[in-house]
């Protein structure tokens, strides 16, 4: 069963997680697929929309020593849509620099601000439709509603 769902649009990364936890199966592609359609550009935009999940330790910790710290010096942007407390506790307690080298580049909006979000992304108009569309095909990739 697949845990998390994930594609682009322009330079915009759109993950997606439901309310379990992600597999270290779907962890791991996700963290190559970021770092394979990050390489070589200039600046890093992400957009999650989760139901609640969020990683575990140890896939935290993974993400810390994979290719993608390779990633923390470049100018980006990770906004966050969900009405989970437990995740924007999370992002709460991991954004500071010893926690997380991405301190700073968190921004956490409500499920029904997801163009507030791609727009503090500095994503264009067609980049916003285009990523909407794209998380309503994830979700249903997902089994979501």
């Amino acid at each position: 069963m697949k845990t998390m769902a994930f594609g682009t649009v322009g330079e915009v990364f759109v993950l997606l997680q439901g309310n379990l936890a992600p597999s270290d199966e779907d962890w791991n592609l996700y963290l190559d697929a970021w770092t394979a359609h990050f390489e070589g550009r200039t600046r890093t935009r992400t957009l999650i929309v989760t139901d609640g999940s969020a990683p575990s330790p140890a896939q935290w910790q993974r993400m810390m020593t994979h290719r993608i710290s390779s990633f923390f010096s470049l100018p980006g942007k990770i906004c966050v849509v969900t009405e989970s407390t437990f995740v924007r506790g999370v992002i709460n307690g991991m954004d500071t620099p010893v926690l997380n080298p991405f301190n700073g580049q968190y921004q956490v909006f409500a499920r029904g601000q997801i163009l507030d979000a791609l727009r503090a992304l500095d994503a264009s108009p067609v980049e916003q439709r285009a990523a909407v569309a794209l998380v309503d095909q994830l979700r249903q990739m997902l089994g979501k509603s």
